[in-house]
């Protein structure tokens, strides 16, 4: 009877040893899977990279009446001046019954939307508005890193050229060197235009006055009238260019009218 307790008793130490042990590696797991996660996610942190500012060219175009074409043109050319834009070109031309400005003018692009709405707002009568916006992010990223890379093969050249030896090493290195600066200077100055159509924007404004009523009916009465003047002498200059055709039909028909007459007449003589 004491063999049975002893031996259960041995069995209920080894048991709660066992407990023991195993609570304690979980234990142990656990702070190894908390430091582990702490060090994933600090590292997670230190490796995130800064959010890539976007490259985007704006480009719009705007239409409308105006009442007053100097007043407008003040306004468009006094704003522009605000923002730290300028006029790139101004053109004014007649189309029937109206006088039109059309302007293309750029602004930082941080000012586009502020422009386009101060305008829109002035508008007596919208006539269109179109707004486009470019992402050329990738192609700004991938330009910069061709430069680079560019660059510093053309410094390792120069250091080669240095260390050249042979007048045919120092040829061939120089050649090498005036393809990449080709090369280099090509490419910077596409990253320049891309950096001009980023940070200032482009907007066409055309803007329109009436000079007459909206049919105009007198000035196109007018117009038709010498329209159809003019379709008239050149149809009597048309007629002329022709004279050796409209002789020779003219003559023909004359010819056997003549001979036709003749024959009627014999026939009723006989």
């Amino acid at each position: 009877m004491k063999l049975k307790i002893t031996i259960w008793t041995l069995l209920a130490i080894l048991a709660l040893y066992s407990c023991s042990t195993s609570a304690n590696k979980r234990e142990t797991l656990a702070r190894e899977v908390v430091v582990n996660n702490e060090t994933f996610n600090q590292t997670k942190v230190e490796k995130v990279e800064l959010p890539i500012e976007r490259k985007i060219i704006k480009e719009g175009e705007i239409a409308f009446e105006t009442a007053n074409l100097k007043e407008t043109e003040s306004l468009i050319t006094k704003t522009v001046n605000e923002m730290g834009g300028y006029i790139a070109s101004d053109k004014v031309f007649s189309n029937e019954d109206r006088i039109t400005h059309r302007m293309t003018v750029r602004v930082p692009s941080d000012k586009f939307d502020q422009l386009l709405t101060k305008i829109s707002e002035s508008a007596e009568k919208l006539d269109r508005k179109t707004i486009s916006a470019l992402d050329v992010t990738e192609e700004y990223i991938d330009v910069e890193a061709r430069i680079k890379t560019k660059k510093e093969l053309e410094s390792r050249y120069k250091e080669l050229l240095v260390k050249a030896k042979t007048v045919e090493d120092l040829l061939s290195i120089e050649k090498e060197i005036g393809t990449l600066r080709t090369e280099i200077e090509s490419i910077e100055g596409r990253l320049r235009y891309l950096q001009d159509r980023v940070s200032l924007s482009s907007l066409t404004i055309e803007y329109y006055q009436l000079t007459t009523s909206s049919f105009g009916f007198a000035s196109k009465l007018g117009r038709a009238f010498v329209t159809g003047w003019n379709w008239l002498l050149s149809f009597i200059i048309g007629l002329i260019h022709m004279w050796p055709f409209i002789l020779l039909i003219g003559g023909g028909l004359f010819i056997a009218f003549r001979v036709g007459r003749k024959n009627k007449k014999t026939n009723n003589a006989s």
